[in-house]
């Protein structure tokens, strides 16, 4: 072929690629990003965490995942919750996690079909997208710290879910013992975008799930810490950690726990979450951690 041929063909490749929806396009990701959500609350929680995780596999530059999850998230912003993976859908070669698995998707349907997202929308689509971040990580075995966190998250938010109330005390001659009380977690945590302090969405519904426990657990005094990733000066990242602390005391003030119960403090670019070398700009680093201190 002669090389003005190819010169001619190179426009209409070049186009054809632009519009493809090939392995590494972001299409879906930047039409679930200019989607405005519709159906129940529960569908446009979950549109909201699938977003985000499949901004997070673009940041890996893991395409597949990225488009799995951001065309996940496209039906949930249309109103259409579509079910967790099924894990005999997914190669696992650790049996203790493939068993694991399977029962923490079992525990998750059956909160999915019962009063959950109508109850709690937020949790259970954090819920369901944790499960399906535990199920990725577990499938490509590699990064076992991302592993551990999304198995934990998920859980976190099972145990939550679960969790039920106390019954009230009878006024029998022989009352029947108090019920032990409902696990509650004692830390949260709230991720920023790249060298923001702002609180997102998604952070705001944590933090309001964070006062709801601290309100029930009668948990008083709270420390709230900020990080940052590596990129920037020591000062520059200390600066930053703090003003993220403060925008998590603010909002956790707006939700009902009194400011002179909650420590603030910055630690910058140190205690990282996921250990990296420094300038590199790791999501999970961007962080605030709310931890409660007991009465």
């Amino acid at each position: 072929m002669h090389l003005k041929h190819v010169v001619a063909l190179a426009p209409l490749v070049l186009g054809l690629a632009a519009c493809a929806d090939f392995p590494g396009s972001p299409i879906y990701l930047d039409q679930l990003n200019a989607a405005a959500p519709s159906g129940s609350d529960f569908t446009k929680a979950l549109a909201g965490e699938y977003k985000a995780f499949a901004q997070e596999e673009r940041d890996e530059y893991d395409w597949a995942a990225q488009q799995r999850y951001a065309h996940k998230g496209l039906d949930a912003a249309h109103g259409t919750a579509d079910e967790p993976e099924n894990v005999a859908d997914w190669s696992i070669a650790d049996a203790n996690a493939a068993s694991e698995l399977t029962a923490a998707r079992t525990r998750l349907m059956t909160a999915i079909k019962g009063d959950a997202p109508a109850r709690a929308p937020a949790l259970t689509a954090t819920a369901q997208v944790k499960f399906e971040c535990w199920l990725h990580e577990q499938h490509e075995g590699w990064q076992t710290d991302e592993i551990a966190e999304c198995r934990k998250d998920f859980l976190t938010a099972m145990d939550q879910l679960e969790a039920k109330p106390a019954p009230a005390a009878m006024t029998t001659p022989a009352p029947a013992p108090m019920a032990a009380p409902a696990k509650v977690p004692t830390s949260y945590l709230v991720f920023f975008d790249f060298d923001k302090s702002f609180l997102t969405a998604d952070a705001k519904k944590i933090i309001a799930t964070a006062a709801q426990a601290i309100k029930a657990g009668g948990s008083i005094k709270i420390n709230v810490t900020g990080y940052t990733d590596t990129v920037g000066t020591i000062q520059y990242n200390q600066k930053l950690s703090e003003r993220r602390a403060d925008s998590v005391e603010q909002e956790l003030v707006k939700d009902g726990i009194a400011a002179g119960n909650i420590a603030v403090a910055g630690k910058g670019k140190t205690d990282l979450l996921v250990p990296t070398a420094d300038g590199v700009r790791e999501p999970k680093n961007r962080r605030a951690v709310i931890e409660f201190a007991g009465p």
